[in-house]
């Protein structure tokens, strides 16, 4: 017999503008062509990305991509930890 869960947590999305995706980040947003909604771009960016990419992504939208950071549990302390730093800066 098989043991089952409680029912599967989602997190809300909190941006879903559609913004053009930089030639930079197309690699990471394989399934869209030329638009993505910001918080697809700016996870996927944080997952894939390099230190670069992601600094990158964090100039371009510093207090989105610090919510998405902190608010999704799979985004790993290193960048989290950057994020902290280029926030103070």
């Amino acid at each position: 017999m098989m043991k089952t869960r409680g029912p599967v947590l989602r997190i809300k999305w909190d941006y879903f503008q559609n913004v053009k995706i930089p030639d930079d980040f197309k690699i990471y947003l394989w399934d869209y062509k030329e638009k993505a909604s910001l918080e697809i771009l700016i996870l996927r960016v944080l997952n894939y990305g390099n230190f670069k990419e992601i600094r990158k992504v964090y100039n371009m939208y510093p207090s989105e991509t610090e919510k998405i950071a902190f608010k999704y549990p799979n985004i790993k302390r290193g960048i989290k930890f950057w994020i902290k730093v280029w926030r103070n800066l």
